[in-house]
């Protein structure tokens, strides 16, 4: 039962407003500076007991790029090869900058 709980601490599920679930590893979701404080700030927030952060003003498809840019940041810090560009799609910059900024990423 003890390796179940060990194994569940690895993941992390970030909820959106549309209730669209994205299950990450919690080293990923740890590149931002708000989940981080959530996850292991010592306020014991109750998002670190159920492993679920929802979020009440990104939606999905805001979200879903944010968990992609939480991978490549993982992958490419300190990386010798070159680093592709992250591209944005013009259409959702300004809310995906809004919600960035939230999350200090």
């Amino acid at each position: 039962m003890e390796e179940t709980k060990d194994n569940a601490k690895g993941f992390v599920t970030l909820v959106s407003s549309d209730g669209f679930e994205f299950i990450i590893e919690r080293k990923h979701a740890m590149q931002s500076g708000t989940i981080q404080g959530m996850l292991s700030g010592p306020a014991q927030f109750s998002e670190d007991d159920r492993n679920e952060i929802p979020f009440r003003e990104i939606p999905s498809n805001i979200l879903e790029r944010i968990c992609t840019y939480l991978y490549y940041r993982v992958r490419y810090t300190n990386s010798s090869r070159e680093i592709p560009d992250f591209t944005i799609p013009p259409e959702i910059a300004l809310e995906l900058l809004m919600a960035s900024n939230f999350l200090d990423t």
